[in-house]
């Protein structure tokens, strides 16, 4: 069946063991809005645990790797790491059987670890963004994934890491306009300009492999997505604010490193033309596993993956041209529900010549 998912569990990633009777599990990736910050993936799983009083698996402690899979899609779901599990025992227990017992995983991606990794005032000096990721790895220990190489990659300033490297690689994405990906064994970090696009799309009407059919759509004019005013709070060489209109403004504050103000006037305009003017479009879609034609709520790809990319959605004969912002999951042997997070593509201010999305004279904005 469609909505029958798997979970194995590892201590070196080579070697996965399965963990049958999966009763429920429930998971995000990403973000619900454009203006929410990068946060770490969680999931969280059910299993049947019948035999575990007697016969505990002892290799299921804190830290241990889980990947969640579905039966019959091509790619992993999800993975990442034990935060906490517990035992619900139940009655009777007979003959070393516990028919009523579950095991309880709570699991996060790998950007929690990042952010329990202090920086404790270490310093980490000007240079391009490729290399600054780096030194993120060289003082956490945790990979990175990333679209930057030397060539794309701007300078930033000298900062101090005074909190979790989780929050500094926030504030290295918010300087440069780059997506963090979490729900991998590695972090991701792609360029602003990244623009990738799914095999699947989601319809109203059309339902096979290629067209999901969703149950649920809503549209919303979203206010926590609408500034006139950004201020960028560099570390080094102090504020830039950009406004559009007339007071009284809709002020967005986003603290950067960025390395000079012109770098930064740059930035705030960046931002200023993602989050003004307001629009109201497609903010949020719904889909049941059981009611499609040909299962692929995973949209072709690890959900690591499918942050930011775009894809398109077609309500009422109009087709929308989407970013993938979240993503979540609630499923049980009898129904998955799988909710997606979008923005309008659109937004996304640059333009990319012959492209039918990102290429429209006259709507389509110059990044920098």
């Amino acid at each position: 069946m469609p909505y029958v998912y798997t979970a194995e569990y590892s201590n070196d990633q080579v070697t996965w063991t399965a963990l049958s009777n999966v009763q429920s599990l429930s998971g995000f990736v990403g973000r619900q809005k454009l203006v929410d910050t990068f946060e770490p993936s969680r999931m969280s799983v059910s299993i049947r645990y019948p035999n575990g009083y007697a016969s505990p698996i002892t290799a299921l402690t804190v830290g241990t790797w889980v990947r969640i899979k579905r039966t019959g899609a091509t790619y992993e779901l999800w993975r990442g790491r034990i935060r906490n599990l517990s035992v619900s025992y139940g009655i009777p227990y007979q003959g070393g059987v516990g028919n009523a017992d579950f095991l309880n995983l709570e699991l996060e991606g790998a950007l929690a670890e990042m952010g329990r990794a202090q920086g404790n005032d270490q310093v980490i000096t000007e240079d391009l963004v490729i290399y600054l990721l780096g030194d993120i790895t060289t003082y956490t220990g945790l990979s990175i994934g990333t679209t930057f190489t030397v060539g794309n990659s701007p300078t930033l300033s000298t900062a101090t890491v005074s909190s979790s490297y989780a929050q500094y690689l926030n504030t290295l994405a918010s300087s440069v306009g780059a997506t963090i990906k979490d729900g991998s064994n590695i972090v991701g970090v792609y360029t602003k300009d990244f623009n990738g696009s799914l095999p699947v799309s989601f319809s109203d009407v059309a339902n096979n492999s290629t067209n999901q059919v969703y149950d649920g759509i809503e549209f919303d004019n979203i206010a926590a997505d609408f500034y006139t005013q950004v201020e960028v709070n560099t570390a080094t060489v102090g504020n830039v604010v950009v406004n559009s209109g007339a007071p009284p403004y809709r002020t967005l504050r986003i603290d950067t490193i960025n390395v000079n103000t012109g770098q930064a006037s740059d930035v705030a305009n960046y931002y200023l033309g993602i989050f003004n003017p307001p629009s109201f479009g497609i903010n949020q879609i719904t889909c049941l596993a059981e009611a499609q034609n040909s299962m692929n709520l995973e949209l072709g790809y690890a959900w690591y993956d499918i942050i930011g990319y775009r894809t398109n959605v077609t309500f009422r004969g109009e087709t929308y041209y989407m970013t993938i912002l979240g993503a979540s999951i609630d499923a049980t042997p009898d129904s998955a529900r799988y909710t997606y997070y979008l923005a309008s593509a659109d937004l996304n201010p640059y333009l990319i010549l012959d492209d039918p999305v990102y290429g429209i004279l006259n709507q389509n904005k110059l990044s920098w």
